[in-house]
Protein backbone atom coordinates (compact mmCIF):
# COMPACT_ATOMS: atom_id res chain seq x y z
CA UNK A 1 0.00 0.00 0.00
CA UNK A 2 2.73 2.49 1.06
CA UNK A 3 4.76 1.83 -2.07
CA UNK A 4 1.64 2.37 -4.30
CA UNK A 5 0.81 5.64 -2.14
CA UNK A 6 4.61 6.79 -3.24
CA UNK A 7 4.63 5.68 -6.43
CA UNK A 8 1.10 8.12 -7.07
CA UNK A 9 3.14 11.20 -5.24
CA UNK A 10 6.27 10.83 -7.24
CA UNK A 11 3.53 11.05 -10.17
CA UNK A 12 1.93 13.70 -9.28
CA UNK A 13 5.12 15.82 -8.45
CA UNK A 14 6.43 15.08 -11.95
CA UNK A 15 2.97 16.43 -13.22
CA UNK A 16 3.62 19.84 -11.35
CA UNK A 17 7.48 19.76 -12.18
CA UNK A 18 6.34 19.66 -16.04
CA UNK A 19 3.94 22.59 -15.49
CA UNK A 20 6.32 24.56 -13.84
CA UNK A 21 8.91 25.09 -17.19
CA UNK A 22 5.84 25.69 -19.71
CA UNK A 23 5.74 29.10 -20.70
CA UNK A 24 2.95 31.13 -19.38
CA UNK A 25 1.57 32.06 -22.91
CA UNK A 26 0.41 28.03 -22.94
CA UNK A 27 -1.99 28.86 -20.40
CA UNK A 28 -3.05 31.92 -22.06
CA UNK A 29 -3.93 30.80 -24.95
CA UNK A 30 -5.27 27.46 -23.62
CA UNK A 31 -8.15 29.65 -22.06
CA UNK A 32 -8.60 32.35 -24.57
CA UNK A 33 -8.67 30.68 -27.89
CA UNK A 34 -11.11 27.80 -28.59
CA UNK A 35 -10.58 25.46 -30.95
CA UNK A 36 -12.60 25.32 -34.26
CA UNK A 37 -15.65 24.17 -34.44
CA UNK A 38 -15.97 23.39 -30.60
CA UNK A 39 -19.13 21.88 -29.74
CA UNK A 40 -18.00 21.17 -26.22
CA UNK A 41 -17.74 24.26 -25.02
CA UNK A 42 -18.14 26.84 -27.04
CA UNK A 43 -21.56 26.01 -29.15
CA UNK A 44 -19.02 24.87 -32.05
CA UNK A 45 -18.50 28.74 -32.70
CA UNK A 46 -21.64 28.96 -34.16
CA UNK A 47 -22.73 33.14 -32.99
CA UNK A 48 -26.56 31.73 -32.60
CA UNK A 49 -29.23 30.00 -34.57
CA UNK A 50 -30.21 30.47 -38.58
CA UNK A 51 -27.35 32.46 -40.45
CA UNK A 52 -25.44 35.35 -39.29
CA UNK A 53 -26.44 38.71 -39.82
CA UNK A 54 -23.83 41.15 -39.50
CA UNK A 55 -20.51 42.28 -41.49
CA UNK A 56 -17.28 40.07 -40.77
CA UNK A 57 -13.42 40.13 -41.48
CA UNK A 58 -11.10 37.82 -40.43
CA UNK A 59 -8.55 35.40 -40.90
CA UNK A 60 -9.35 31.91 -41.57
CA UNK A 61 -7.94 29.48 -39.56
CA UNK A 62 -9.94 26.30 -40.48
CA UNK A 63 -12.21 25.14 -43.59
CA UNK A 64 -14.49 22.36 -41.98
CA UNK A 65 -14.38 18.92 -43.51
CA UNK A 66 -16.99 16.94 -43.54
CA UNK A 67 -16.46 15.07 -40.70
CA UNK A 68 -16.67 18.65 -38.94
CA UNK A 69 -19.22 19.57 -40.66
CA UNK A 70 -21.43 16.35 -39.75
CA UNK A 71 -20.42 16.64 -35.70
CA UNK A 72 -21.33 20.51 -35.75
CA UNK A 73 -25.20 19.47 -37.45
CA UNK A 74 -25.88 16.81 -35.05
CA UNK A 75 -24.79 19.58 -32.29
CA UNK A 76 -27.15 21.99 -34.11
CA UNK A 77 -30.07 19.90 -34.40
CA UNK A 78 -29.65 18.41 -30.96
CA UNK A 79 -29.93 21.95 -29.61
CA UNK A 80 -32.83 23.07 -31.52
CA UNK A 81 -30.45 24.91 -34.08
CA UNK A 82 -31.64 24.87 -38.10
CA UNK A 83 -35.26 23.30 -37.57
CA UNK A 84 -36.01 23.93 -41.20
CA UNK A 85 -33.21 21.54 -42.09
CA UNK A 86 -34.22 17.77 -42.90
CA UNK A 87 -32.39 15.16 -40.85
CA UNK A 88 -29.94 14.25 -43.34
CA UNK A 89 -26.27 14.97 -42.15
CA UNK A 90 -24.91 13.26 -45.64
CA UNK A 91 -26.61 15.99 -47.10
CA UNK A 92 -25.36 18.94 -45.03
CA UNK A 93 -21.60 19.09 -46.08
CA UNK A 94 -22.38 18.64 -49.97
CA UNK A 95 -24.48 21.75 -49.57
CA UNK A 96 -22.98 24.26 -46.92
CA UNK A 97 -18.87 24.81 -46.39
CA UNK A 98 -18.29 25.76 -42.74
CA UNK A 99 -15.13 27.61 -41.56
CA UNK A 100 -13.55 29.07 -38.39
CA UNK A 101 -12.89 32.55 -38.82
CA UNK A 102 -10.51 34.32 -36.00
CA UNK A 103 -12.26 38.29 -34.88
CA UNK A 104 -10.74 40.30 -31.93
CA UNK A 105 -12.92 38.83 -28.75
CA UNK A 106 -13.30 40.76 -25.11
CA UNK A 107 -10.54 38.82 -24.22
CA UNK A 108 -8.47 37.95 -26.81
CA UNK A 109 -9.00 36.26 -30.56
CA UNK A 110 -11.75 34.04 -30.61
CA UNK A 111 -13.28 31.98 -33.47
CA UNK A 112 -17.32 32.04 -34.92
CA UNK A 113 -17.86 29.26 -37.87
CA UNK A 114 -19.35 31.29 -40.76
CA UNK A 115 -21.51 29.23 -43.51
CA UNK A 116 -21.46 29.87 -47.57
CA UNK A 117 -22.79 27.84 -49.97
CA UNK A 118 -20.43 25.14 -51.26
CA UNK A 119 -21.13 25.47 -54.78
CA UNK A 120 -19.56 29.12 -54.14
CA UNK A 121 -16.54 27.45 -52.13
CA UNK A 122 -16.03 25.19 -54.76
CA UNK A 123 -15.55 27.94 -56.98
CA UNK A 124 -13.27 29.96 -55.33
CA UNK A 125 -11.31 27.16 -52.74
CA UNK A 126 -10.80 29.32 -49.81
CA UNK A 127 -8.01 28.52 -47.64
CA UNK A 128 -6.66 28.91 -44.00
CA UNK A 129 -4.79 32.00 -43.46
CA UNK A 130 -6.98 33.82 -45.66
CA UNK A 131 -8.09 37.09 -44.70
CA UNK A 132 -11.98 37.32 -45.67
CA UNK A 133 -14.62 39.06 -45.20
CA UNK A 134 -18.71 37.84 -45.02
CA UNK A 135 -21.89 39.32 -45.96
CA UNK A 136 -25.38 37.98 -44.47
CA UNK A 137 -28.10 36.84 -47.72
CA UNK A 138 -30.40 39.74 -48.53
CA UNK A 139 -33.78 39.06 -48.24
CA UNK A 140 -34.94 37.47 -51.78
CA UNK A 141 -31.85 36.72 -53.15
CA UNK A 142 -32.59 33.64 -54.86
CA UNK A 143 -35.36 32.56 -55.35
CA UNK A 144 -37.03 29.40 -54.21
CA UNK A 145 -36.00 25.91 -56.06
CA UNK A 146 -38.89 24.67 -57.27
CA UNK A 147 -37.47 20.98 -57.97
CA UNK A 148 -36.02 20.68 -54.73
CA UNK A 149 -37.45 22.01 -52.01
CA UNK A 150 -35.73 21.40 -49.22
CA UNK A 151 -33.13 23.39 -50.85
CA UNK A 152 -34.06 26.60 -49.89
CA UNK A 153 -33.92 26.16 -46.10
CA UNK A 154 -30.08 25.79 -46.73
CA UNK A 155 -29.75 29.17 -48.40
CA UNK A 156 -31.43 30.91 -45.85
CA UNK A 157 -29.05 29.36 -43.79
CA UNK A 158 -25.79 30.78 -45.21
CA UNK A 159 -24.34 33.74 -46.38
CA UNK A 160 -21.34 35.05 -48.67
CA UNK A 161 -17.61 34.57 -48.11
CA UNK A 162 -15.06 35.95 -50.33
CA UNK A 163 -11.49 36.10 -49.60
CA UNK A 164 -9.96 39.71 -49.36
CA UNK A 165 -6.50 38.70 -48.73
CA UNK A 166 -4.31 35.59 -50.04
CA UNK A 167 -2.11 33.67 -46.73
CA UNK A 168 1.05 34.51 -48.78
CA UNK A 169 0.11 38.18 -49.51
CA UNK A 170 1.67 39.66 -46.27
CA UNK A 171 1.08 43.19 -46.99
CA UNK A 172 -2.70 43.14 -47.90
CA UNK A 173 -4.00 42.43 -44.36
CA UNK A 174 -2.72 45.63 -43.24
CA UNK A 175 -5.45 47.53 -45.35
CA UNK A 176 -8.38 46.26 -43.15
CA UNK A 177 -9.44 45.69 -40.07
CA UNK A 178 -10.67 42.45 -38.42
CA UNK A 179 -14.03 42.55 -36.49
CA UNK A 180 -17.41 42.38 -36.90
CA UNK A 181 -19.39 45.14 -37.93
CA UNK A 182 -23.09 46.37 -38.44
CA UNK A 183 -24.72 45.60 -41.32
CA UNK A 184 -26.74 48.73 -42.26
CA UNK A 185 -23.34 51.55 -41.54
CA UNK A 186 -20.65 49.36 -40.72
CA UNK A 187 -20.51 49.98 -37.09
CA UNK A 188 -17.74 47.61 -35.18
CA UNK A 189 -19.35 45.78 -32.99
CA UNK A 190 -18.31 44.92 -29.68
CA UNK A 191 -18.00 41.23 -28.20
CA UNK A 192 -22.07 41.03 -27.49
CA UNK A 193 -22.12 41.73 -31.30
CA UNK A 194 -25.19 44.14 -29.95
CA UNK A 195 -23.59 47.55 -29.21
CA UNK A 196 -21.00 49.69 -30.93
CA UNK A 197 -17.02 48.68 -29.78
CA UNK A 198 -15.40 51.39 -27.98
CA UNK A 199 -12.68 52.70 -29.70
CA UNK A 200 -13.59 51.11 -32.92
CA UNK A 201 -13.78 51.78 -37.17
CA UNK A 202 -16.75 52.04 -39.50
CA UNK A 203 -15.65 50.47 -42.24
CA UNK A 204 -17.32 50.72 -45.65
CA UNK A 205 -19.79 48.15 -46.33
CA UNK A 206 -19.20 47.96 -50.24
CA UNK A 207 -15.08 47.33 -49.76
CA UNK A 208 -14.99 46.81 -45.99
CA UNK A 209 -11.79 48.85 -45.73
CA UNK A 210 -11.80 51.32 -42.52
CA UNK A 211 -13.45 55.23 -42.90
CA UNK A 212 -12.80 56.66 -39.78
CA UNK A 213 -12.81 55.45 -36.09
CA UNK A 214 -16.26 55.59 -34.45
CA UNK A 215 -17.55 58.54 -33.32
CA UNK A 216 -15.60 61.19 -35.39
Amino acid sequence: MESSQRRNWWGVARVFQFLKVLPPACFISIAAHAAPFDCSSDACGLPGDGPFSNLAVGTVKRVANNADARTVFHWARKHGYWAALAEDAQRFPHTIQMMSVEVPGARGPREITLLMGREHYDAIRIAAGDLVRYTPRRPGNAAPDSKDPGADAYRKLFGCIAVLCRAEDRSCPARYTAGVYRLGDGVQLGADLGTPLAGGVQVDTGTYLPIRPIGQ
